[in-house]
């Protein structure tokens, strides 16, 4: 796709309170994703009168492909594949995409599919390395992780110069202590919610569930109105204990499972954390996502340390990293 007469790829991400929309193009190679238009969700009461007030502002342009993603699993196959979506009461399918653009094969996944397919088009600059530098291995799988409002897991593997996005719910897998304190944790957050995942912790509500388990184990009342990023600042400015160590937990908990991902899938290729806390810790000052504690934990696989101390690891920090994979996904449809 070189020139303007060959139309333009159509992106969405479809989030439970705003909805990204933009136009991509591929221009010597790269493709380029123009700034998205930001709908707030709950002013649309469909995805087609979202989808058509788009167009309309963008005075109807030829649409060459489409790719949408939305948080969840799609369901169904062809033009009955969809994403129910729990915040959201627009129905996201293939066909609608099809029936307002007139593509015929729009491209639908889940949102951290589009993330991981991003990652082969992203610049040095658009990544931030966690711990030494390490080679990845061409053409070998590479793992995807990242806490936001949830814990999205997903893997990128290759298939004769294809590009494969292999969705999953790896946030809801057991949460595993590896030492007494955080056992501790866990067998508090047992007794409250019964099963306690990944997720539970490694997330935006999770920074505050955990925040308020080391609170309890200490003799303390956590705020009830203490939000993530109170915490994050608490802990970036060193003024409460319980913040900085939450963090540190998270730290060490995030690098524990995203190195039980690696193993999983043998990601030679690389691992990258994606969502938006790691990356909003970055941006917001030195200190607080501790690249050692995060390492430590990533390696610590027993008889597998040497072998999870070759893979890298890397941050994300272009902020729309999912729209690229989706108009990558679009192009190549």
């Amino acid at each position: 796709m070189g020139g303007a007469d060959e139309g333009s790829l159509l992106v969405a991400d479809i989030g439970g309170t705003n909805a990204r929309f933009a136009l991509a193009k591929e221009r010597d190679g790269r493709i380029g994703v123009a700034p998205p238009t930001i709908y707030r969700t709950a002013d649309f009461p469909t995805l087609e009168a979202a989808l058509r007030c788009f167009l309309d502002e963008a005075d109807h342009p030829r649409i060459a492909g489409v790719a949408a993603c939305a948080a969840g699993p799609v369901e169904g196959r062809g033009a009955g594949a969809h994403i129910a979506m729990t915040n959201c009461p627009w129905d996201v399918t293939v066909g609608t995409l099809s029936a307002v653009t007139g593509v015929a094969r729009p491209q639908l996944m889940n949102d951290f599919a589009a993330l991981a397919l991003s990652i082969p088009g992203l610049k040095t600059s658009e990544l931030s390395t966690v711990g030494p530098e390490r080679m990845p291995v061409a053409g070998e799988p590479v793992g995807l992780i990242g806490a936001g409002t949830g814990l999205g897991v997903a893997s990128l593997v290759f298939d004769a110069g294809r590009e494969i996005a292999v969705p999953g719910e790896g946030g809801h897998v057991d949460l595993a202590a590896g030492n007494d304190r955080e056992a501790a944790v866990i067998a508090h957050l047992r007794a409250r919610f019964g099963h306690v995942s990944a997720e539970r912790v490694l997330s935006g509500p999770g920074l505050v569930t955990l925040y308020g388990a080391l609170a309890s184990l200490s003799g303390k009342t956590a705020d009830p109105a203490l939000t993530p990023s109170g915490i994050a600042e608490r802990a970036r400015r060193g003024t409460c204990d319980i913040a900085s160590e939450t963090v540190q937990l998270f730290c060490g908990w995030l690098g524990a499972v995203a190195g039980d991902l690696a193993l999983t899938i043998g990601a030679r290729g690389g691992i990258y954390i994606g969502g938006g806390i790691v990356p909003g810790w970055l941006t917001g000052g030195p200190g607080l996502f501790s690249d050692d504690i995060f390492r430590a934990r990533f390696e610590a696989k027993g008889r597998f340390n040497a072998w999870l101390s070759r893979i890298p690891v890397h941050v994300i920090r272009r902020e729309d990293a999912a729209l690229l994979g989706l108009a990558r996904a679009a192009r190549n449809a």
